[in-house]
């Protein structure tokens, strides 16, 4: 294969048991954007969309862009091209006359909570696994990282059900200089929360090692929304919508989004 620096587009996809594939269900009257998290896919969130979709919920999952193909495609991806990405979604389903909720993982919570703040018009925000602070002692030294490395090993692996790593596609590293970008957005993120005001759910795992209590913690008090609702799992690894716990992900997702 290569070493890691030298990893080309060589079917990143047959390396993974899951398709990097977006995918689309319509539904009722409220559709809810799954966004997926950082070198991730829409794999990842396609167990609690087919709950969701079950419930009459409609469902997109984008795949974002500089994802699903190879490391080098992500590289030189700036997160307004995300954010933008998330606009056209939101916008079409608008037309379309949906009453929108915009849900992510780990940087697709981020990304989420980004789109809650500059769009009044999404009715809710679902935060899963948020890395408000990162749990990743190399984030204090990224920008030195990103000057030596083209790119750093993903943090190891902390599923607690085997079968969680077939339902999953992920580049298996990280692209320093994109990293950093990314904390950036975090960092301007975490100053911004006082501005959200719409409806907010977050669930973390105990377990999770990429975020930490303290990030929950903040969100939950700096964010403005009248209705917070914050939920703990015990037996899960940071990608809690396809680990263990992922059924009662999307039970208390359920029960969330039949209260707006």
């Amino acid at each position: 294969m290569g070493s890691p620096e030298s990893w080309k587009c060589i079917g990143a996809a047959e390396l993974m048991a899951a398709s990097p594939e977006p995918f689309s269900m319509p539904g009722g009257p409220i559709t809810v954007v799954l966004l997926h998290g950082y070198t991730g896919a829409p794999a990842e969130l396609s167990l609690l969309a087919e709950e969701l979709h079950a419930q009459g919920f409609g469902v997109e999952a984008p795949l974002l862009v500089g994802h699903g193909t190879c490391l080098e495609d992500l590289m030189p991806v700036k997160p307004h091209q995300w954010l933008e990405q998330v606009d056209g979604v939101v916008d079409r389903l608008l037309d379309q006359g949906q009453r929108v909720v915009v849900a992510g993982l780990s940087l697709g919570s981020i990304l989420a909570i980004q789109a809650g703040l500059r769009r009044p018009d999404i009715e809710a925000v679902i935060a899963y696994s948020p890395p408000i602070v990162s749990g990743d002692p190399r984030a204090l030294i990224a920008p030195l990282l990103s000057l030596l490395v083209p790119s750093v090993p993903r943090p190891a692996d902390d599923s607690v059900d085997a079968a969680t790593a077939e339902r999953l596609w992920k580049y298996p590293r990280w692209p320093s200089r994109c990293s950093v970008r990314v904390l950036d957005l975090i960092a301007s993120t975490r100053k911004q929360l006082g501005n959200l005001h719409q409806p907010l759910m977050v669930m973390a795992s105990k377990l999770d090692k990429v975020i930490t209590r303290r990030g929950v913690e903040l969100l939950q008090q700096r964010a403005a929304s009248e209705r917070v609702e914050v939920y703990w799992l015990e037996g899960s690894g940071h990608v809690i919508t396809a680990d263990a716990e992922w059924k009662t992900v999307a039970d208390q997702t359920l029960i969330f989004l039949k209260g707006l």
